[in-house]
C-alpha cells in the first residue's frame, strides 16, 4: 500500500521542460522573421517618419538664406609674399574696404539707403583655399610638434549673404566686387610701374639749381631707372597673348636709347670735354667722395655675392655634410637640424641664383660709374668755373630738347602700360569658379539619406515598443 503510494506520488511530479534545454535569446534571424511578418506596419511607420523629417527638411531648406558663393585666383607679381605690386601688404580685408563696398553696390545698381556697410562688410566671407598637400603637410609637422610650413594662398572662396537683396543683386554685387578689385590691384600695379620724370623742368631752373656738371647725370639716372622698368614690361608682356604689348614696349626702349646715344650722349660730350663747371674744387672733393662710396658699395655686394654662393653650395650637399659644415669647433650645430631639413626641401636654390645674379649685375654697374667718374676726375683739374654767360652756344636748346623728348617718351610710356594693364588685369584677379547660389548647412543628399536611415530606425524602434507593450498587458491579462 504504501509502495503504491509512494510510485503514485513520485508519477505525480511534473517533469522541468527547461532541464535540457538550454534557454536561448532571439538572434538576428528572429529579429528579421519579425520584421518581415510586420513589414505593412513597418513600410507605413516608415513612410511616415520620413514624411515628416522631408517636411521638417523643406521648412528648413527654404527659410534658410542663400548664399552666393565663387572662388578667385590672384596672380599679381608679389601675392607669392601677400603683397601687391607697390609693395603694400595684402590683406583679405580689401575686398571689405568701404570705398570698393561703396562703388560695388553703386555698379550693381543696390541702393545704398537700403544697405548698411557694416553689415554687407560683415556678410561677406573671404575663406583661402589651402591645397590638399598642404593640409597634410600641416598635419604631420602638427603630429611631430614641428613648426608648420608657411604658406600664402592666392585663391579665395568669396561669399556674399546680405539679407534684403534678391539672388541677382547677389550675383550682380560678386561680379561688381570683382571688378572694383581688379581695379584696385590695377592701380597698385600702376603705381608701382608708372614714371614721372623728375627733369620735367625748364632750362633756367635746371642751369640755376644744380652745378653744369651734375645735369647730364640727373637725365642718365631717369634713363637707367625708365629702361629698367620698360625691359621689366617686355618680360612680363612676352606670357600674354597679344603680342602687340611686346612690340609696344620694345618701340618705348628703342626710342629711349635712341634719345640716350643721340641727345644725353651729346650733352655729356658738350659738359665734361668742355668742362662745363660752376665750382670746380667743390665738384672735385664730390666726385672723389662719390667714388670712395662706390668702393663700399662694390665691396659690399661681392661679399653678398660669395656669401650666397657658398650657402648654394652647402645647400647642394648631402645633408650630413651639411651639418658638418654650420658646425662649431665642439661638433655642435649651429643651426637646428628641422632648419637644415627645410633648407633642403624648400625651393631655396632659384630665389638665391636670382639674387647672386642681380648683385653681380649692380657691382657691374657700380663698376661701370666708378670709371665713367674717374674720367671725370681727370677732366675737372683742367676746367675753369664758368657762368651762364659763358655757356658755349646750343646748349640752352639742347637742354630743353632734351627734356621735351624725354616727357614725350615717359607719357607715350605711361599711356602704353595703362593700356597694357586694363587689357591683362583680367588674367591677374581671374574668376575660377563662377558664383553660383547655394544654402548654408549640409548637402541635400546627405541630409535624404540621413532622413532615411532615422526613419527607418524609429520605425523599428517603434514596431518594437508596441511589441514590449503587447506583450506586458497580455502577461497581466493572463494573471488575472
Amino acid at each position: 500500500m504504501a509502495e503504491q503510494l509512494g510510485g503514485d506520488h513520485r508519477r505525480a511530479i511534473p517533469a522541468d521542460p527547461y532541464q535540457d534545454e538550454e534557454y536561448q535569446e532571439p538572434g538576428l534571424v528572429d529579429g528579421i522573421r519579425f520584421l518581415y511578418q510586420r513589414r505593412l506596419r513597418l513600410a507605413v511607420r516608415f513612410i511616415a517618419f520620413f514624411g515628416i523629417g522631408v517636411i521638417g527638411f523643406l521648412y528648413f531648406r527654404y527659410t534658410t538664406p542663400t548664399i552666393v558663393q565663387g572662388t578667385l585666383g590672384l596672380g599679381f607679381r608679389g601675392i607669392e609674399r601677400h603683397e601687391y605690386p607697390s609693395g603694400k601688404k595684402f590683406s583679405v580685408e580689401d575686398f571689405r574696404s568701404p570705398d570698393l563696398l561703396t562703388k560695388a553696390l553703386g555698379d550693381a545698381g543696390v541702393p545704398k539707403e537700403t544697405i548698411d556697410l557694416r553689415q554687407l562688410a560683415s556678410q561677406l566671407y573671404i575663406t583661402p583655399v589651402i591645397p590638399g598637400d598642404i593640409q597634410n603637410r600641416w598635419k604631420v609637422q602638427e603630429k611631430q610638434g614641428a613648426r608648420k610650413d608657411e604658406y600664402y594662398p592666392n585663391e579665395f572662396n568669396m561669399g556674399i549673404q546680405v539679407s534684403g537683396l534678391s539672388n541677382a543683386q547677389r550675383l550682380r554685387l560678386f561680379d561688381a566686387l570683382v571688378q572694383r578689385y581688379q581695379e584696385r590691384v590695377k592701380y597698385e600695379q600702376k603705381s608701382a610701374l608708372s614714371f614721372v620724370s623728375g627733369q620735367n623742368a625748364s632750362y633756367e631752373k635746371l642751369a640755376t639749381s644744380y652745378d653744369f656738371w651734375d645735369i647730364p647725370a640727373l637725365f642718365r639716372d631717369t634713363y637707367r631707372a625708365l629702361s629698367g622698368q620698360v625691359g621689366t614690361l617686355i618680360t612680363e608682356s612676352l606670357q600674354y597673348q597679344d603680342p602687340k604689348y611686346q612690340l609696344a614696349f620694345r618701340d618705348v626702349a628703342r626710342d629711349l636709347n635712341t634719345w640716350a646715344t643721340t641727345r644725353l650722349q651729346a650733352l655729356e660730350a658738350l659738359t665734361y670735354q668742355g668742362r662745363l663747371v660752376n665750382n670746380r674744387d667743390i665738384m672735385i672733393q664730390r666726385v672723389q667722395y662719390r667714388i670712395e662710396d662706390i668702393d663700399i658699395q662694390i665691396k659690399q655686394k661681392t661679399q653678398e655675392a660669395s656669401e650666397a654662393e657658398r650657402l648654394l653650395g652647402l645647400v647642394e650637399r648631402p645633408r650630413a655634410l651639411l651639418a658638418g659644415q654650420l658646425s662649431n669647433e665642439k661638433g655642435l650645430p649651429m643651426v637646428d637640424v628641422s632648419a637644415l631639413d627645410k633648407l633642403i626641401k624648400s625651393d631655396y636654390v632659384g630665389p638665391v641664383v636670382d639674387r647672386i645674379s642681380r648683385l653681380q649685375q649692380e657691382t657691374q654697374t657700380l663698376e661701370a660709374d666708378k670709371a665713367r667718374l674717374q674720367k671725370q676726375l681727370a677732366w675737372l683739374p683742367k676746367a675753369s668755373n664758368v657762368d651762364l654767360k659763358q655757356l658755349p652756344p646750343g646748349y640752352k636748346e639742347l637742354i630743353q630738347t632734351l627734356s621735351s623728348e624725354l616727357n614725350a617718351i615717359i607719357q607715350n610710356y605711361n599711356r602704353l602700360l595703362d593700356e597694357y594693364l586694363t587689357a591683362t588685369i583680367t588674367s591677374l584677379v581671374t574668376v575660377k569658379q563662377s558664383p553660383i547660389i547655394s544654402r548654408e548647412g549640409y548637402s541635400s543628399m546627405m541630409i535624404l539619406a540621413g532622413l532615411v536611415f532615422m526613419s527607418f530606425f524609429l520605425a523599428i524602434f517603434m514596431m518594437s515598443i508596441e511589441h514590449l507593450y503587447q506583450k506586458a498587458k497580455a502577461q497581466m491579462e493572463t494573471k488575472k
